[in-house]
């Protein structure tokens, strides 16, 4: 917004009422009163009860009268996969029929939504690019996004497979995005029930070796932070294939995009 030539206000939930069971406002009320304020709301909201937070910012969009964007909620995150996308993009202009690898990761103590990898199978499909989501039997996305991803890659020309086989995805792929996230029973059964499973794939990091198995000139994607060690190697995060800080750039990039096209 600085560079817009505008101004933000940055609120967290304890500036708000919305987080006081003594004193809690109705979200109609904020929006209402945010409205006034600004020409424009962003929220980033999540809990561990999978899709809470997508509700949220959806009453938010119910009931304001000036443009609402996604932060990030628990089911979405759609401006990570815009800058995403444009990284992809720069690095690979003819990505069409590209082999695009979404692949959880192992992250001791990380308990992470999937909005991440969710929406990056969603953009990626509409792009014509063969698409695979790599991970643990227990660590399956949304039925809706894995229809709608299909459905996107039927009309754009690429394909949408998943896989528990890491070695499998790597061969010959030309992006490789690897990045820790939760279950969608996170809600149900607890955090230590979930840190249970995941305690389970320590070997799902992406190594060198990994990396050898990919085309040449492939490129290593996070949103950052990544936890070093873990989810990636510091040899990946370090390496010619790593593109991290242009794609952390281009967050920069792609939000003041959205900004200039939403509030006119």
């Amino acid at each position: 917004m600085t560079q817009l030539g505008g101004h933000a206000h940055y609120l967290e939930p304890r500036m708000l009422r919305l987080g006081d069971p003594s004193a809690k406002e109705a979200i109609k009320d904020t929006v209402k009163v945010l409205e006034r304020y600004g020409h424009g709301i962003g929220i980033r909201v999540y809990t561990p009860r999978y899709g809470e937070g997508e509700q949220i910012i959806r009453e938010y969009a119910r009931w304001s009268e000036i443009p609402v964007i996604s932060m990030e909620s628990d089911v979405y995150h759609p401006c990570q996969a815009l800058a995403d996308m444009l990284t992809i993009k720069e690095k690979i202009p003819r990505y069409e029929g590209k082999k695009y690898v979404q692949a959880w990761a192992y992250s001791p103590g990380a308990l992470r939504v999937p909005a991440v990898p969710q929406s990056n199978v969603l953009m990626t499909t509409r792009y014509g690019m063969d698409v695979v989501y790599v991970r643990p039997p227990e660590f399956t996305l949304d039925s809706k996004i894995i229809e709608q991803a299909k459905a996107n890659a039927e009309v754009s020309g690429g394909t949408f497979t998943e896989t528990e086989n890491l070695e499998e995805a790597f061969d010959g792929a030309h992006v490789i995005y690897m990045r820790n996230h939760c279950t969608l029973d996170r809600g149900q059964i607890g955090d230590q029930a979930e840190l249970g499973i995941i305690s389970k794939y320590k070997d799902w990091t992406c190594t060198q070796k990994l990396m050898d198995s990919t085309e040449k000139n492939s490129i290593f994607m996070h949103c950052l932070p990544a936890d070093r060690g873990y989810e990636v190697t510091d040899e990946v995060m370090d390496g010619p294939h790593s593109v991290i800080f242009d794609e952390a750039e281009n967050r920069l990039h792609v939000q003041k995009a959205v900004l200039s096209l939403v509030m006119q």
